[in-house]
């Protein structure tokens, strides 16, 4: 198995970091995606699956773990050439106020460029969720 690990410290308190993890609405804000929505228009929580596109990508994710304020775990389901992908993003309290950002990610096999794309993409969407 291999493993992708970020972290990045916000300013913000967790429950104003987890609002950016839990409105689907916020993620093109704060994400590079130029769209994000619940399939079925359904409710963003565990069970969930989330189509996020940005060309030529389309990703479907179904939420595995959902623990408001605490943690968002999901499992890549179709859109990149990886197998096995799952990540557990946890926000943690820092001294002074602000919200530590973990985001743990694991997968089996990738593509020759996938690996690093990922890699490049899970530091860059942690730094992105703690700036807001």
């Amino acid at each position: 198995m291999k493993t992708i690990d970020a972290s990045a410290v916000s300013r913000d308190p967790r429950p104003v970091v987890w609002q950016r993890l839990a409105d689907v609405d916020q993620w093109t804000e704060w994400g590079p995606w130029s769209s994000v929505e619940i399939e079925g228009g359904g409710e963003h929580a565990r069970g969930a699956v989330r189509v996020l596109v940005k060309r030529p990508l389309r990703l479907r994710e179904r939420v595995t773990d959902w623990e408001p304020e605490r943690s968002m775990g999901y499992e890549l389901l179709e859109g990149m050439n990886v197998t096995g992908y799952s990540a557990l993003v946890t926000l943690t309290d820092v001294d002074g106020g602000g919200t530590e950002v973990t985001w743990h990610s694991e997968y089996e096999k990738a593509g020759l460029a996938t690996g690093p794309i990922l890699k490049a993409a899970v530091r860059d969407v942690c730094k992105r969720v703690a700036k807001g």
